[in-house]
């Protein structure tokens, strides 16, 4: 191509050389902020740059010069670099540079690296473009840096088989490994920016990186793809970042981890109908993130069909803290081997926490330690294989369910909670007691904890049912029983016969009667011996019976009166069973007494 030098109206930097006439076209649109179009409405697109006429390039040291002061700003304008359809060749660079104007490159093919690490900026459009990397490390940018339906393609060792232009689709994977600086495609560690960073549709195959990075707005990234080609390296890296208002990922498709460790969101956080795939690693990991407001992991709704969230690999939240509420329902999740699908160890809720609506996941739902300070929605969870670990959590809102929701294993220890929101006999809630993991296998149920009997006890005492209460805390002492040896179950058999553990203060009086009738019947057709020749009394067979079952209370007639061989045998059984009833029915009344 050929250069021509002209007289411009401020000098031409020698080290540039001539200006191509689209170049000074531009040179003397930037002091007025004119804009530059090249699109010619054809074949516009910027992965078929390599067909563009020739007059369509653009240097990047032009651009970096003008942005850089090279050319000053009219009178009573705003300068600009205003550009769109334009090929730039080389790279634009323009690092640790303290940059007044405005840079608007939009529709454009960058052939060469666009660098600004340092720099301090005005507003950024790169919108429609096609860039291979992007570096910003470090960089301030006083207003908003668009990315929105950017292709940025990577550098050649990351760029996959498929065409990056068209989609930004991560081709084979390559070796496993942590992703270098000098390997990220999007390297913003520890940018500034004053205004939103708008990422929609976006199309990154490589790391994006944004680690502490500081953002006084939202961040975009609504039906943008991230795909790493590298396997078990992260799409996204945005460690400790901090983001003013919300973080908008409806739609995002990540391939690789999507990492947010520590971030702090001053909003909501969206990731409604969101595919994240770890590639084997976690899909998501956010450990000691902060949401302030509401978050949702849930389906995006449309008027034809809801796309749900769906996660391969483990959703990490270890720590995280949600300000309004978290919502999971009609989430999809498939776990990373050996690894649960949802990790949530001491998960913070200030409000509720949502499982249902069609939640699916055959993984594990750990949520241990977790505090929940309004209710767990539990409400069409679709999770039948599932195992929920909510060991030492709380819930103090309570519970929002039906019988048929839970899971079929549970790990209950610890759990406590609020009513449940739909009220149910003891025997329908027992059910789900009885879906508790043995501790060394946790594929079989019927593992015996005595907390989760004792905390439905207590949710049946705060209604004032007392009966349903004793209906648990009896299951309680039947499932204990099951644990014990064969030969030591006998004695909570013959308990459970009797008087259920105590906790069937009536069965204890109805035995009581029956024993008393049957012994009385019995003793009055065998004759007892008198004690002493001087006894006069008339021998009474139930006042008999009475004597050796109703204990302390005495009527004198086992005094005066005695059996020997089986009906001797039989006073002694009837003893036992007295003492056996009288404590139980003394209990129920104590338990009376002190509810009362």
């Amino acid at each position: 191509m050929r250069r021509t030098p002209v007289l411009e109206s401020s000098p031409i930097p020698s080290r540039l050389g001539g200006l191509t006439a689209t170049e000074r076209r531009l040179w003397r649109a930037f002091p007025h902020g004119e804009l530059v179009d090249l699109r010619s409405g054809d074949t516009d697109r910027p992965s078929g740059a390599d067909h563009w006429p020739a007059d369509r390039a653009v240097r990047g040291e032009v651009i970096a010069a003008l942005l850089l002061g090279a050319c000053p700003p009219a009178a009573g304008a705003v300068a600009a670099v205003r550009l769109a359809g334009a090929r730039i060749t080389g790279g634009l660079v323009f690092d640790h540079g303290q940059v007044s104007p405005l840079l608007l490159l939009q529709g454009c093919r960058f052939d060469g690296p666009v660098v600004f690490d340092g720099a301090v900026t005005e507003s950024i459009d790169l919108s429609g473009s096609q860039l291979t990397t992007l570096s910003a490390k470090g960089a301030q940018v006083r207003g908003t840096l668009d990315l929105s339906n950017t292709v940025i393609t990577g550098p050649p060792s990351t760029t996959g088989t498929g065409e990056a232009g068209e989609a930004g689709e991560a081709g084979e994977a390559g070796e496993a490994g942590e992703a270098g600086e000098d390997e990220r495609t999007v390297l913003a560690d520890g940018i500034r920016i004053d205004g939103s960073l708008l990422a929609e549709k976006a199309a990154v195959t490589g790391s994006f990186g944004l680690i502490n990075a500081q953002i006084e707005g939202r961040v975009n990234f609504i039906d943008a793809k991230l795909f790493n080609p590298r396997a078990g390296i992260e799409s996204l890296n945005a460690g400790g970042i901090r983001i003013g208002r919300s973080l908008l990922a409806q739609r995002l498709r990540t391939q690789g981890p999507l990492r947010l460790p520590g971030a702090k969101i001053g909003s909501s956080l969206y990731l409604t109908g969101a595919q994240l795939d770890g590639r084997g690693r976690s899909a998501l990991h956010a450990d000691s993130l902060t949401v302030a407001s509401y978050s949702f992991f849930g389906p995006h709704q449309t008027e034809q069909v809801d796309q749900p969230f769906t996660a391969t690999g483990t959703v990490r939240l270890p720590g995280a803290k949600f300000g309004s509420g978290l919502t999971f329902s009609g989430a999809r999740l498939t776990a990373t081997a050996g690894e649960p699908a949802l990790r949530a160890n001491r998960l913070q809720v200030a409000g509720s926490l949502h499982l249902g609506k069609g939640f699916h996941t055959d993984g594990e739902i750990r949520l241990t330690g977790a505090r929940i300070t309004g209710h767990l929605d539990l409400v069409e969870m679709a999770s039948p294989d599932a195992l929920l670990t909510l060991y030492a959590a709380a819930a103090a809102g309570g519970v929002n369910d039906r019988p048929d929701s839970w899971p079929g294993r549970l790990n209950l220890d610890g759990f406590s909670y609020g009513p449940f929101s739909e009220y149910a006999e003891a025997t329908v809630r027992l059910d789900m007691i009885r879906r508790q993991v043995h501790r060394a296998d946790q594929s079989r149920t019927g593992g015996f904890r005595a907390q989760p009997y004792e905390q439905l006890a207590a949710y049946y005492r705060s209604l004032g049912n007392d009966g349903e209460a004793r209906t648990v805390l009896l299951a309680r002492q039947r499932a204990l029983r099951a644990e014990l040896p064969l030969l030591r179950r006998i004695p909570g058999h013959l308990l459970d016969l009797l008087v259920g553990y105590g906790y069937r203060p009536l069965r204890a009086f109805t035995w009581a009667i029956v024993l008393l009738v049957a012994s009385s019947g019995y003793f009055s057709r065998v004759h007892p011996q008198r004690v002493s020749p001087d006894n006069t009394s008339t021998f009474n067979p139930v006042l008999y019976s009475a004597d050796h079952l109703i204990p302390v209370v005495r009527f004198g007639q086992s005094d005066n009166w005695q059996y020997h061989g089986l009906p001797a045998a039989i006073t002694v059984v009837l003893t036992v069973l007295g003492w056996t009833l009288g404590i139980a029915i003394a209990a129920a009344v104590t338990r009376t007494f002190n509810r009362n």
